[in-house]
């Protein structure tokens, strides 16, 4: 089954309009976020009005629900439901001290690689920049991304609940990590939880929004 809509935002994205959301239409969308410039994208805009929400060419929260629930309110993409949640350590990421010791690794002429393991670059797998105080963003390890959408792919920019000592965030789903069991925070993320970089607290659920 699918809409015409998706298929419309499809073309829009110049990927072939069959209505099936997968990665190819997926990675074409992070590709127009990544290219977002201080006017806005156009190209976004023109989806957001199909979607009808504000279509200020900005991808944040509410645009990402307004087609994750065209998705899947079409059966082409698995129901999202919180749950019970997941408990897993929270650590920090993107934040002043992470950027910097990224920068001071590649000036050694390392490769981002190597200097991934000592800090960030604040900009995520998907596109958007992670080192800011304004949008909650996190990092999830590939499997729990796979097991819930199919892939890497199919989880960029799909929202999260998370939550510390009682308080619970939003944020969304912007970069990867690598270590098992174990969920990122980015400085706004960290903010609004009332925790201060660097950290790595223990006492942590996150679900699926």
């Amino acid at each position: 089954m699918s809409t015409p809509r998706v298929k419309k935002i499809q073309t829009i994205l110049g990927t072939q309009p069959d209505g099936i959301w997968g990665p190819k239409s997926q990675k074409a969308l992070n590709a127009e976020i990544g290219r977002t410039a201080g006017q806005g994208n156009p190209t976004l805009a023109k989806i957001q009005k199909l979607l009808g929400v504000k279509a200020d060419g900005f991808w944040g929260p509410v645009s990402q629900q307004a087609l994750n629930d065209e998705l899947d309110g079409d059966g082409s993409a698995t129901i999202g439901s919180g749950g019970t949640g997941f408990k897993a350590e929270a650590s920090s990421f993107a934040d002043p001290a992470d950027v910097k010791a990224f920068e001071k690794c590649k000036a050694t002429g390392k490769t981002d690689q190597s200097c991934f393991k000592v800090g960030d670059n604040g900009i995520g797998q998907f596109g958007k920049i992670t080192a800011q105080t304004h949008t909650p963003m996190v990092a999830l390890h590939k499997d729990d991304m796979i097991a819930k959408w199919g892939s890497v792919n199919a989880a960029a920019h799909r929202v999260v609940n998370v939550t510390i000592n009682g308080k619970t965030i939003q944020a969304a789903v912007e970069d990867r990590l690598g270590v098992a069991g174990r969920i990122d925070l980015n400085p706004a993320a960290a903010q609004q939880l009332g925790l201060n970089p660097p950290f790595l607290v223990k006492n942590c659920i996150w679900s699926w929004a």
